[in-house]
This record gives structure tokens, C-alpha cells and sequence, in this order.
């Protein structure tokens, strides 16, 4: 019988043998090993903390000074199927915010509400910049406890708003020239 194990143990020989010659029992789904006759509990580590990787679902291109919906998969495990609240909150990771020109921003999803999950990205440069699949763009860590949810939808005026790009306007620094020196020298001054 071959056995995914992955937290690291060590039984000794004396443990695996017993002290009668009968050889240890261990159940582990009684969380014990049974030694001529004694239980002994063993404790069980989860890894349930541990960091989970984002990847892009599908090629996509980010246009020039445009807000982006982005779908991601979060990396997943069996035991997620039985987990009611699988709350995570995705943020870039540092491969990410090296590579590409995009500021994204920290998302709450649950991985049981659809295959895939959305992210928000942002370029605030002129030039487009590509995703490609499978590209790891951030890392997924467990809410343990939501206090509190600011809003529950967009502003009213984007609900209706359901493309995956949306342009953002920038502001542009105008300059005004000001003639405020006695001796008739100009300066200008941004507004």
C-alpha cells in the first residue's frame, strides 16, 4: 500500500515492533498508534496557511491607461471542496510587480463560488502590456474571519458597466502663466 504522507515522522524501531513482539498499530484515522494495548495520540499538521499561487486563466492584453478584469485559477486542493467558507485574499506577488508595468489590487474571492476567480489590474502607462496563461501573477492567503465588508457592489454608476477593460481618465497637469513680478518676469504655475 503506498500512502501520500506529508508531514515528516520518525518511529523507531522499538515503536514498530513492540515490546511483545507484536508490531504497533497506527490508525490514522483515529489520530492514534496502539502499542501492546496503549493508545498514543498522534497530532496532525495542517498546512492550511500556506500561500497558494494565481495564474492568468487566459491570454489577454491590457490596453494603455485602462482598468482590466482579469480571470486568475488560485492553486486548489481536495480539501477545498468541503470548506464553506473558502475565503482568500489575492494579492501580486513580487515576480509580478517586477515584470510587469500593472498595479493590481487586493482582491477578497472564494474559490467555491466558480472555477475561476476575478482580479482587477491597472496600467497607468500608455503602452499595452500582454498576459499570457498560466503566468503567476500573485499569491492567495486564508481569511480567517471577515469583520466587516465596506460595499457589496460597485458604484452605482459602473454597475452596468460589465466589460473586462475600462478606460480611466488621468489628470493633466495644466499650466497657467502668471505675471506677478514688478519687473515684468513671467512664471508659470500648475493649476
Amino acid at each position: 500500500m503506498v500512502a501520500d504522507i506529508e508531514d515528516d515522522a520518525l518511529l523507531g524501531y522499538d515503536i514498530l515492533k513492540g515490546q511483545n513482539g507484536r508490531p504497533a498499530d497506527i490508525l490514522l484515522s483515529q489520530n492514534i498508534i496502539l502499542l501492546d494495548g496503549m493508545e498514543i495520540p498522534i497530532f496532525q499538521v495542517r498546512k492550511i496557511g500556506k500561500a497558494r499561487r494565481v495564474v492568468v486563466a487566459e491570454n489577454m492584453t491590457v490596453p494603455g491607461h485602462a482598468e482590466a478584469v482579469v480571470s486568475v485559477y488560485i492553486e486548489r486542493f481536495e480539501a477545498d471542496d468541503d470548506d464553506t467558507e473558502a475565503d482568500y485574499v489575492v494579492e501580486p506577488n513580487q515576480l509580478f510587480k517586477e515584470r510587469y508595468p500593472l498595479q493590481m489590487a487586493t482582491t477578497l474571492v472564494n474559490l467555491n463560488e466558480a472555477p475561476t476567480c476575478k482580479v482587477r489590474v491597472l496600467s497607468s502607462y500608455p503602452t499595452e502590456v500582454n498576459l499570457r496563461q498560466d503566468a503567476e501573477i500573485g499569491i492567495a492567503e486564508r481569511m480567517e474571519k471577515i469583520v466587516s465588508v465596506l460595499t457589496k457592489a460597485e458604484h452605482q454608476a459602473e454597475s452596468d458597466n460589465l466589460v473586462a477593460v475600462r478606460r480611466i481618465t488621468t489628470r493633466s497637469a495644466e499650466v497657467k502663466v502668471v505675471n506677478d513680478e514688478p519687473n515684468g518676469k513671467y512664471r508659470s504655475q500648475r493649476i
